[in-house]
């Protein structure tokens, strides 16, 4: 049966093969007798001499093959007139072969309406006592409410800076409008320091103060957990005179204490207990899928600060979750397609938010803002020079390898911040920040590195040359959340003079009176770089920012500078003769250093070694055991218990690469 299958195919496919045959032979057919008649038409109307020896034109044009090329005479005639034939006015067709390709020129790159054409807002700051405007006096400002007038007040606020003034009657008057039309969303990108804050916490505060009943209507989203204490406590000394309740959710708290303040459960229905919800993404995604009753369906506000952050990292995919739990009937929040009736309009008003992004180095790539899917969004920003150089920005980017929108946009840092680099050897390093300190005298200073174990090693050194006098703190990754919490307190009480830290605490925290930062190893990307020398020159205080660097780290310290379109900073002179005048307290500290690494991995070992033998005794029957041998382990669990934590040692988290690497731009 299976060969009778195959030969009945076969035999179908010749016959289909035949019958292709015979109409292309019908076509040829016609085609040569149609042009027999076209040739004994053309014979009748010219004269009929013609000699015995001439061959047949009939026969040449039918035996003659059709040729698309151009004839050489008619080109050695275009040649000789000047006019070649180019390729594209052939019949549409180029010839393959030849070396007349015309190279394409580079086009234009276009940016959308909201990114071209920015509101741009002053960034320097005037002191209080040498304005002499009117209206920057909160009594004055028709649009704040006075119970927001005097929670400013108690936050020692007697004035709106450059981008409150822009930025917080602009929200007010998108959502004063009927409820067809939505507020266009909106970006900020300002320095550090120049209160982005409140121009957020203010209008959201004074909106959501009349609602009627209580739910989650603005969730904002924070990277860290410092910072999202800080953005708390803002909102919670705005609601102290209204009836709004703010909630702060961070893995500092147990999940089951936040969910009880987060839902109330009566008569089998679920009701919310917050109007604001300051969170970070991780924290939010565990709510989302392990509290019951956690709604965010009501949201009106949507605040995502430090956005370039948040929205370049994975931060468990926080987007996605968050989507699901908005979306009712169809994707609100990422809108794809413009509402077409009234009602579509109406109901999208109603269910989408309102997106809020704020940060100092927000990236000006349409590419990279697209997954919010922002609604015709407003741009608000103090750099007048990413426009300008977005004219030249394909030339620049083809050189430096750079990504689209990542260096097209100069950041700008506070007019009141002085920049300065110190060059110095890489041995040398510790001694020449400690000779800076002493000759300068700085008492308020903090001091970044690349490392928790860099952190950790610089201040034992440091502490050990200042002896009892300036005191000298860590905040790294190896403190836990209280620790890092009670040293940050006492750096802004003053009990202690100089912080050294990683990157963790160079965005947003806001830290009072910082007069001098210093970049003990220089940053990767300029984007760090930004957020480190914004823990100082805040709110209109002058501040200065040191780079340490050595021959090699400067020349791409200054690479990086000048791909930002940032000019090098001056340099500051280290003090002279810096080896001679402290080697004998340098040489001691190091030798201290060296014993106290020496101890460390001495403890970690027995560490790991108690650990395990715990771990042993955690799972030891004891019903056999005779009276004296539970006494010993008990006695061994005791002894463990009370052996050193991971605390009191030094840390060992480092870079993968102890030199300087510049951040390899993506591919």
């Amino acid at each position: 049966m299976e060969l009778f299958a195959i030969n009945r195919f076969t035999l179908k496919q010749e016959n289909e093969e035949k019958k292709e045959n015979e109409i292309l032979e019908k076509l040829q057919r016609k085609v040569k007798k149609a042009k027999r008649r076209r040739v004994e038409e053309n014979e009748k109307k010219l004269p009929t001499e013609s000699t015995v020896d001439e061959p047949s034109p009939a026969k040449d044009l039918i035996d003659e093959k059709i040729d698309f090329s151009p004839s050489h005479e008619i080109a050695e005639e275009n040649e000789k007139s000047g006019d070649t034939l180019q390729s594209d006015e052939l019949n549409d067709f180029k010839i393959l072969g030849q070396n007349n390709v015309a190279k394409v020129g580079k086009y234009p790159m276009v940016l959308p309406g909201w990114l071209a054409h920015p509101e741009f807002v002053p960034i320097a700051i005037v002191a209080a006592d040498q304005s002499s405007d009117r209206e920057e006096n909160l009594s004055t400002i028709s649009y704040l409410t006075s119970y927001v007038r005097k929670a400013l007040k108690e936050l020692n606020i007697n004035r709106l800076f450059p981008i409150q003034k822009a930025v917080i009657p602009w929200i007010l008057d998108a959502h004063s409008k009927p409820p067809p039309f939505r507020p266009r969303d909106l970006c900020v990108s300002m320095p550090t320091g120049s209160g982005k804050t409140l121009s957020f916490a203010v209008p959201i505060v004074q909106l959501l103060a009349n609602r009627v009943q209580r739910k989650i209507r603005a969730l904002v989203i924070l990277p860290v957990a410092e910072l999202a204490v800080q953005v708390f406590r803002v909102f919670k000394k705005l609601c102290e005179q209204t009836d709004l309740s703010v909630c702060l959710l961070s893995k500092q708290t147990p999940l089951h204490v936040e969910q009880a303040k987060l839902i109330d459960l009566y008569k089998g229905e679920y009701y919310s207990k917050v109007d604001i919800l300051v969170t970070t993404p991780g924290r939010l995604v565990e709510h989302l899928h392990s509290t019951k009753g956690f709604c965010l369906k009501s949201l009106q506000f949507l605040v995502i600060d430090e956005a370039d952050r948040i929205m370049s990292d994975v931060f468990q995919n926080w987007l996605h979750h968050f989507n699901a739990q908005i979306r009712v009937t169809s994707n609100h929040l990422l809108a794809r397609t413009a509402p077409l009736c009234y009602g579509e309009l109406e109901l999208t008003h109603s269910k989408t938010p309102h997106k809020l992004l704020f940060s100092a180095t927000l990236s000006k790539d349409p590419e990279k803002l697209q997954y919010l899917e922002l609604f015709q969004p407003k741009l608000f920003t103090s750099s007048a020079d990413h426009v300008n150089a977005f004219e030249n920005f394909a030339d620049v980017s083809s050189k430096l390898g750079a990504d689209v929108g990542e260096h097209f946009s100069r950041y700008t840092v506070p007019a009141e911040l002085t920049e300065k680099h110190c060059l110095t050897e890489s041995r040398l390093k510790p001694l020449t920040l400690f000779a800076l300190i002493m000759e300068h005298e700085w008492s308020r200073f903090l001091c970044f590195t690349n490392s928790a174990q860099s952190s950790g090693r610089l201040s034992f050194v440091l502490n050990k040359l200042f002896g009892n006098g300036i005191r000298i703190g860590e905040l790294s990754a190896s403190l836990n959340a209280k620790e890092r919490s009670k040293m940050l307190s006492s750096f802004i009480r003053g009990k202690i003079n100089g912080l050294v830290c990683t990157d963790a605490l160079a965005r947003g925290i806001d830290i009072p009176q910082v007069d001098i930062v210093i970049s003990y190893d220089p940053p990767r990307h300029i984007k760090t770089y930004i957020h480190r020398i914004g823990r100082t020159a805040r709110a209109g205080r002058p501040g200065t920012a040191i780079t340490l660097l050595n021959q090699n780290e400067w020349s791409d310290f200054n690479q990086i500078l000048k791909e930002s379109g940032k000019a090098l900073t001056d340099e500051l002179l280290a003090p002279i003769n810096i080896e001679t005048t402290h080697a004998n307290e340098y040489s001691a500290a190091l030798k201290a250093l060296r014993a106290k690494i020496a101890t460390n991995r001495r403890l970690r070992i027995l560490q790991k070694e108690r650990i395990k033998e715990k771990a042993l005794l955690a799972t030891t029957d004891t019903a056999g055991m005779t009276l004296m041998e539970k006494l010993q382990v008990q006695a061994t669990v005791q002894v463990h218990n009370k052996a050193p934590s991971k605390s009191s040692l030094l840390s060992e988290k480092k870079n993968p690469s102890k030199t300087f690497k510049r951040k390899k731009q993506k591919e």
